[in-house]
């Protein structure tokens, strides 16, 4: 009996040691720090991290509960996490977790919840709101790695085909999971930044297969990544997004993710949604999955700006090739053959429409409040290349039977600021030169015809009845909202949450660790910190984010006379935390995690909490059977 108690009592030893066991996972390419693998330096002691073949996680079991930790890359210990942040180490808060996060090296902080920071929503939400994804998720920054065949891999860097797809297999990192999906369809996604030598990329994943978990991830089924390689913010069509949203503005969501495509690092990248027919059913749509939903077409200038007009003066077009040039059919029409039927009756519309039309005349046909709310987003963030300005990157969206007309604009990573000849003045102003040309370019034109104004602006925007409206909206917005006093603290908030990935992707360009080629023409300039630090630290120079928005809020208040800019929405808050139930909530995709993800560096989640249970739970219950079986021996 002696035997056997002693042999209960090592048990219970080697139980407690078991459930004081750490596992520590970090995502890194030691390569591009010059290095051959990643130590963790627990405690002031240096343990050796493991990792698969072509991976970029490593790992580590810890038979104790740590106190605070850091790591380091394997033969150059100089970009040590030590030197990177200063000497503050990674603090293992709760001594019940039994995992780290999905960290990643480098990165100070691998969720952000309690930095951040919202900002008013000042008019009604749009239900299509509420069918947003966890895929887009606040205050976190996933993990892509993408696997593909070195064929794949030599044709994806080397070839100028944009319309190249490539099957591949992918593993996605949140902080708390890992996601594995196959066959999945790789391409080149957005126009012009194709040619950039930091590409931007759009995922579909496997349709029809018969593992559901492998068809869509968060209720989405496919989703972009855009390079952000003319920003050096990286936060422009973010923000954009955010006041747009407390617009009441149809828009898709954006976060951020890391790329990495066979060990390497390609970047800081913008998460985004797709303009497809599933966000058509979700701002404009019924319930029912048998009712139509409309129809879609994007606006993308030519030797015409697509302003809307009927004529197309000088074309040696037809009449149809030149609409089907300007706008791009996304969603067909609901009935009949023809894909530009719906656009041309906005044409013919708008054409027809009277400058001196009554409100009612022009809202039986046109979202008067969306259009108004819109075009002053365009104008208050100086987006030249939209509607207002060059005729390019905004939407419409006919209503089933032509009974309503929807325009929105996107792709907002050229604003605040940047290229922008309209920073004063009122709209007036800003019609006049937002288009104005650079010293070796030529001036604006229709066609071989003078510039024109936006078909909409003279007719509705000018129109005596609807220019109050206008100037009421414009006045609510910069009083409320577009200013630094409601807008300052969610900036500083992206800034610091993504200061360490932004530094990342600025070096991933001067350490070349990406293979993508640059196709284009004309010197392509690499991002500097310098740069990027001004956009949110500079407040004098208005082509700087922070700078553009004080500049224009300042003199627009006192050019509408308003006495006090301020934070204030009667509506709630733009940019918290996604929160989902139902269905949405649902994401059964393959995880290699348990669910149950605690975390070392100040942060909390459901998972951890769940992590504390299990642990306490099973050392509670290992060590109750030892002792009841020591008693009755």
């Amino acid at each position: 009996m002696k035997f056997n108690s002693l042999s209960l009592v090592t048990a219970l030893i080697y139980a407690i040691n078991t459930c004081n066991a750490v596992k520590f996972k970090v995502i890194c390419t030691p390569a591009d720090f010059g290095g051959t693998g990643v130590n963790a330096i627990i405690d002031g002691t240096s343990y050796p991290m493991t990792a698969q073949p072509n991976d970029i996680l490593y790992e580590l079991d810890y038979p104790n509960t740590p106190k605070q930790y850091y790591y380091e890359i394997t033969g150059n210990q100089t970009m040590s996490e030590n030197v990177l942040f200063n000497g503050n180490q990674r603090q293992w808060t709760d001594p019940q977790s039994t995992t780290t996060l999905y960290e990643v090296y480098g990165r100070r902080y691998t969720i952000g919840d309690d930095m951040i920071k919202t900002i008013p929503r000042l008019y009604q939400p749009l239900e299509g709101y509420e069918k947003y994804s966890q895929l887009f998720q606040e205050g976190e920054v996933p993990v892509i790695h993408v696997k593909m065949n070195d064929l794949q891999y030599t044709q994806l860097t080397t070839t100028e085909n944009k319309e190249a797809e490539y099957k591949v297999e992918f593993d996605f990192y949140t902080p708390y999971e890992k996601y594995f999906f196959t066959n999945v369809t790789l391409s080149l996604s957005g126009q012009g930044s194709m040619d950039m030598d930091k590409k931007p990329y759009k995922f579909d994943l496997s349709k029809g297969d018969a593992d559901k978990s492998n068809t869509e991830i968060y209720n989405r089924k496919e989703f972009k990544l855009r390079s952000l390689r003319y920003d050096e913010s990286y936060i422009k069509n973010k923000l954009a997004s955010d006041i747009a949203e407390s617009l009441g503005l149809p828009i898709t969501q954006a976060s951020f993710c890391r790329l990495y495509i066979n060990n390497k690092s390609y970047g800081l990248y913008e998460l985004t949604d797709m303009y497809k027919k599933k966000f058509v059913k979700r701002f404009f749509g019924a319930n029912a999955e048998d009712v139509a939903n409309g129809s879609l077409y994007k606006a993308v200038s030519g030797n015409y700006p697509a302003y809307l007009y009927k004529d197309f003066p000088g074309s040696t077009q037809t009449y149809d090739e030149d609409v089907t040039r300007l706008y791009e059919n996304i969603v067909d029409p609901t009935t009949g053959l023809d894909p530009n039927r719906d656009i041309k009756a906005v044409l013919q519309w708008a054409d027809t429409l009277s400058p001196t039309a009554t409100k009612e005349e022009i809202e039986k046909q046109l979202d008067l409040d969306m259009f108004l709310k819109n075009s002053v987003l365009e104008y208050l963030i100086c987006h030249w290349d939209g509607f207002l300005g060059k005729g390019n990157n905004y939407f419409v969206h006919v209503d089933p039977n032509n009974t309503k007309y929807h325009i929105f604009s996107y792709d907002f990573d050229l604003t605040f600021g940047k290229w922008c000849k309209a920073k004063e003045g009122l709209i007036e102003n800003y019609i006049l030169h937002v288009c104005d040309p650079d010293e070796d370019e030529k001036p604006p034109s229709y066609g071989p015809e003078p510039k024109r104004d936006p078909i909409l602006y003279n007719k509705i925007i000018l129109n005596p009845q609807i220019r109050p409206l206008f100037d009421d909206i414009l006045k609510n917005v910069v009083q409320n909202l577009f200013n630094m006093n409601a807008l300052g603290e969610r900036i500083n908030y992206l800034y610091e949450f993504l200061k360490y990935d932004m530094y990342w992707d600025i070096d991933a360009y001067d350490f070349q660790t990406f293979d993508t080629k640059y196709f284009g023409s004309g010197r392509q300039a690499n991002p500097t910190r310098l740069t990027t630090d001004a956009q949110f630290i500079d407040q004098t120079d208005p082509e700087n984010l922070s700078a553009y928005i004080k500049y224009k809020s300042e003199s627009l208040a006192q050019l509408l006379n308003i006495p006090q800019l301020q934070s204030k929405g009667d509506f709630g808050e733009v940019g918290g935390k996604i929160i989902t139930l139902g269905k949405d909530d649902k994401n059964d995709n393959k995880s290699d995690n348990d669910g149950n993800s605690g975390s070392g560096n100040g942060s909390s989640s459901s998972g951890s909490n769940q992590i504390t249970t299990k642990k306490s739970s099973l050392l509670f219950t290992i060590t109750l059977s030892i002792l009841l079986i020591l008693m009755i021996a």
